[in-house]
C-alpha cells in the first residue's frame, strides 16, 4: 500500500492507497482516529492488516499538542481523562467534520460508504461525531473507547438507531477500566442500538484477536471494492 502525508484545512492526515488502486474508481473508506497523547501514525499499521486492497485509509492527526512542548509530535483531540471542556470538544469536532467533508470530497465517496474507526479517546471522537451521522457512516468501532460521560451523546442521537457498532475493549485496561466499556454497551442498548462487544485478556492495546474480529466486522458491516 503507498501512504501520503497531507493536510485540509483543518488537520494533518496520513492516507494509505489501497493495492493497485484506481483513481477513476470509488472506494470505500475507513477512518482511524488516534488516543490521547499519539498521532496520525499510531493506527496506520492497521490499514494493511485489516484490508490492503478494498479501501481507502486515512488517518488524522487531533487538533491539538498532548503534552505541549514536551513533544509536539503528540497529539489530542481535547484535554484528557473527563476533564475535556465544551469548547475544547467543540472545536475538536469541528475540526474533524471539515476535514471529513473535505476527504470524502476528495475520494469521491457516495453516502454511507465509509466507516468511522476510533481507539480510547479516538473512540470517544467516533462516537460523538458519528453517532449523529448514520447517513455518512455505515458503522462506527470503538477500540478501548474513554467516553465517560455518557449522556453527552444523547441529544445528537438519530431517531433512527440501527447504525452497526463494534465495542472492543481489554479486560486487563489499566487505563481505561473495561466497566468503561461495559458502560458504553448498556448505554447504547438502552438508546436502541445493537452493538458487537467483545473483550480481550489485553491491556489498553489492540491485539490479534481484537484485529481479526474487527477485520470481519469491517467487511460484514462495509464490504470493500473487489478487483
Amino acid at each position: 500500500m503507498e501512504q501520503v502525508r497531507y493536510r485540509s484545512t483543518t488537520l494533518e492526515y496520513l492516507t494509505y492507497y489501497p493495492d493497485a488502486y484506481d483513481e477513476k474508481q470509488s472506494y470505500p473508506l475507513v477512518i482511524g482516529l488516534h488516543g490521547f497523547g499519539a498521532n496520525m501514525d499510531d493506527l496506520a499499521g492497521l490499514a494493511p492488516v485489516l484490508d490492503p486492497a478494498g479501501y481507502i485509509y486515512v488517518f488524522p492527526n487531533g487538533p491539538m499538542p498532548a503534552f505541549a512542548a514536551a513533544d509536539p509530535t503528540m497529539r489530542c483531540w481535547y484535554e484528557r481523562g473527563g476533564n475535556e471542556s465544551p469548547r475544547a470538544v467543540q472545536a475538536a469536532l469541528s475540526a474533524l467534520d471539515s476535514f471529513v467533508q473535505e476527504v470524502l470530497h476528495r475520494y469521491q465517496v457516495p453516502a454511507h460508504q465509509a466507516l468511522l474507526v476510533g481507539f480510547s479517546q479516538g473512540g470517544a471522537m467516533a462516537l460523538r461525531y458519528g453517532l449523529s451521522r448514520p447517513d455518512v457512516f455505515a458503522g462506527i468501532a470503538v477500540l478501548s473507547g474513554s467516553l465517560q460521560r455518557l449522556a453527552d451523546l444523547r441529544p445528537d442521537l438519530p431517531a433512527k438507531r440501527s447504525q452497526p457498532i463494534f465495542v472492543g475493549h481489554g479486560k486487563l485496561d489499566t487505563l481505561v477500566p473495561v466497566n468503561v466499556g461495559c458502560q458504553l454497551v448498556a448505554f447504547l442498548q438502552a438508546e436502541g442500538y445493537r452493538p458487537l462487544f467483545r473483550t480481550y485478556p489485553i491491556d489498553h492495546q489492540i491485539s490479534p484477536a481484537e484485529l481479526r474480529d474487527l477485520q470481519a466486522w469491517i467487511r460484514q458491516t462495509l464490504p470493500g471494492k473487489q478487483s
